[in-house]
């Protein structure tokens, strides 16, 4: 073999070792790569399966979670009803009962109270708030006081609200304007 063909042939087999080289680095960075891939699928299989767990576990509290919710309103609840009871058995006259009734109405305000929830009763004279009043009317005040226009004129019914949400909004009368 001439030196020309030699080298011709040299240049040959280098490039099918630089060829052959490059395909094994190749062949690593893919493998490098499918580990890599393995390992995030796997991951995100075991945050699937976690995730998958918390639903299920969410699902099967939120029943026992209601059930004890609605116990500790009965439980704060019952002692007015044991009130109810004694009035009942009291009502000789119309005064033991009245005041049975308010000692009723009291233990269920707190019954209410130490579950968070609070009554809404607006004095006449107050500003009128529509996040915690409903006007039904519009009429001036019975009592004869000076009220302002769209200020509350009376108080129909007590709201009542638990933190800052509104189970019920107090019905309220607005004292009349000039538009009136």
């Amino acid at each position: 073999m001439s030196a020309p063909e030699a080298r011709e042939n040299h240049e040959e087999l280098d490039d099918a070792a630089t060829e052959a080289f490059e395909q094994d680095a190749g062949s690593s960075e893919s493998s490098d790569e499918g580990d890599e891939y393995a390992a995030l699928n796997e991951r995100y299989l075991r945050m699937l399966a976690d995730y998958q767990n918390f639903q299920r576990r969410t699902l099967e509290s939120e029943p026992r979670i209601r059930s004890a919710g609605i116990a500790s309103i009965a439980r704060s609840l019952v002692p007015a009803l044991d009130q109810f009871d004694l009035a009942l058995a009291a009502a000789g006259d119309a005064e033991s009962l009245r005041a049975g009734m308010r000692l009723i109405r009291s233990e269920l305000l707190k019954g209410l109270a130490a579950n968070g929830v609070e009554a809404v009763e607006p004095a006449v004279g107050d500003a009128f708030d529509p996040n915690l009043h409903e006007a039904v009317l519009r009429q001036p005040p019975e009592s004869g006081a000076e009220v302002e226009p769209g200020s509350i004129s009376m108080v129909l019914q007590a709201g009542y609200r638990l933190g800052d949400m509104v189970i019920r909004p107090a019905k309220v009368g607005l004292a009349p304007g000039e538009e009136d």
